[in-house]
This record gives structure tokens, sequence and C-alpha cells, in this order.
């Protein structure tokens, strides 16, 4: 980093708590708040938001930002804190870093005339998450079958970077994987890497047989048709964001297990995480003028 800068970092789990510590590593002052189950060597733990937020040229929030319907992501903190009295005590014009940012925040932020970026719709941040999302996902179906994953046959929903990711994945360990898609182009790609292809659009009576089921698309492609013809046994794993994959009146078959597995990336591979974030944030304040 070229220079340094006075910065607050606020809630969020253990994650959170490397990333303020590699922010201070690099020479930037750094208040943290809402992380006193982790005090983090040379940042300084501020009790009070408008303290901590006095003249910081950034204020970066946790991924998700959000817990619940309206209080601030906040594992490590003794105290819950309304979402809407931290957005309140950022001074206005404040560059504001979050993620995973609900309309309501960025509609908050507006009205503050707060700076908000929300960093997880950054190409570089996804890129690099889908690596610790599929090695976590690879980890749950490990524990959670009872068989190896050589040889069983697994569906990927999806075929953006973590559906890509995974499949590959899947397909060095020897399952014998089906990917969905929607487009001709990502159909040849997953042929042409010796897999076979499913139409995401088309899944109702074509899911009998799968052992494991992973889906990454954020948008109801399980209703009750597709869950219908589920085999009993098997083991459904919805890596996609809210409000996922499955649509919450659909009922799987009895024996078949749903997952949702969010944030894989904090849960298994802390630190990496926090230098995927880390190295987001960077970019962003450099682009913003601010190191």
């Amino acid at each position: 980093m070229n220079q340094s800068a006075t910065l607050a970092v606020v809630g969020g789990d253990i994650r959170q708590a490397y990333l303020a510590g590699l922010l201070c590593g690099d020479g930037h002052t750094v208040r943290t708040f809402a992380l006193e189950r982790h005090p983090i060597e040379g940042c300084a733990a501020v009790s009070d938001l408008r303290s901590c937020f006095t003249d910081v040229q950034a204020v970066i929030l946790p991924l998700p930002v959000q817990h619940g319907n309206s209080l601030l992501n906040a594992p490590l903190s003794n105290t819950p804190y309304p979402l809407i009295d931290v957005l309140d005590a950022i001074p206005a014009g404040t560059v504001t870093l979050a993620g995973s940012v609900p309309f309501w925040v960025h509609a908050r932020a507006v009205q503050n005339n707060l700076h908000l970026i929300d960093y997880l719709a950054r190409d570089e941040l996804a890129i690099r998450n889908a690596v610790p999302t599929c090695e976590g996902a690879l980890q749950l179906a490990m524990e959670q079958t009872s068989h190896t994953i050589q040889q069983a046959h697994c569906l990927v929903i999806g075929y953006g970077r973590i559906g890509a990711l995974l499949a590959q994945k899947l397909h060095a360990l020897d399952a014998r994987v089906t990917v969905s898609a929607r487009s001709p182009r990502d159909f040849a790609r997953i042929e042409t890497q010796g897999m076979q292809t499913m139409d995401t659009r088309h899944l109702a009576g074509q899911l009998a047989g799968f052992d494991i089921i992973f889906n990454t698309v954020p948008a109801p492609v399980l209703g009750a048709a597709e869950l219908a013809g589920l085999t009993p046994s098997c083991l459904v794993i919805d890596l996609a964001s809210m409000p996922g994959g499955i649509s919450p009146e659909a009922k799987p078959p009895a024996g078949c297990r749903i997952l949702h597995a969010l944030s894989l990336p904090g849960k298994v591979a802390p630190l990496t995480a926090a230098h995927a974030i880390y190295d987001t944030i960077r970019n962003i304040l450099q682009e913003e003028g601010i190191l």
C-alpha cells in the first residue's frame, strides 16, 4: 500500500478480525468495534460508535453486513447492535464498505450521504471465494455421507464460478458428475471436460439416482416437482446465497437431507477468506484515492 490511513473495522466473524490485523500490519491506524471477543494486537478497540468513526477515511462493515432482519452481523461482540444505528453514526461522505448489502441498507446509505460499496459484488472476491466454498462443500459431503466421493453420482446445479470449479474438483475425485446449465456454450464446455449435462430449466423428473446434489443457483430451481423425484438417501447441499435455490414450500422425500451451507469461506478457511477480502478492500481503497 502506498500510504497509511485511519480505518474502522466493525463487526463480523473471525474473517473480520483477521482483516483488521492484516490492515494494521500494513501500518494503518485501525479502530475496531463489536469485535471485543477477539482482540487484535495493534488495533484500538473502541466501545463508542461515533468515537470509532471520527476522522476515519473508511469504514469496513462485515460480510454479510446484516444478521437476522435488522442487526449488525457481529458474532464476536457481546452486545447486539441495530444496523441502522451503525449506519446513522457514520459521518456523511465516508467511504463505507460492506458485503452482501440488502436493499434497505443501500437506501439508508443514500439517505445519509454515505459512499457505500458492496465488496462482495467485486469479481476478484467472488473468484477467490470460490476455492474455499468448493472445498467446504466437499468437506460437508464427506462428513454427511457414508460413502466416498469416488463413483458417487453427483449433480452440480449451475455453471458459474462456484459451479464450474466444484464440478472440476468432483471430477478430479472420480465422481460421476452431471452439471446443469442453460447455454449451449456451457453445455459444450462441460461435455469436453468429460461430464454429463442437464438443462437447469427442466430438472423435474430428472433427479432420481443422484447421491449428492450441490446447488449454486440463487433462485428457486428446486421446487416440489423437482424434489419429489429425489432418491430417499440423497443429500442436497445448497451453496447459493439467500434466498437459496430451494422453494420454501417444497418438501423433500423422507430420508432426503437438505443442508443450507452459507458463508463457507469464513467457516472452513477464515484466514484465506480474510486475505481475499483484504485484497479486495485494498483495491477499492486505492481506486477511491484513500491509499
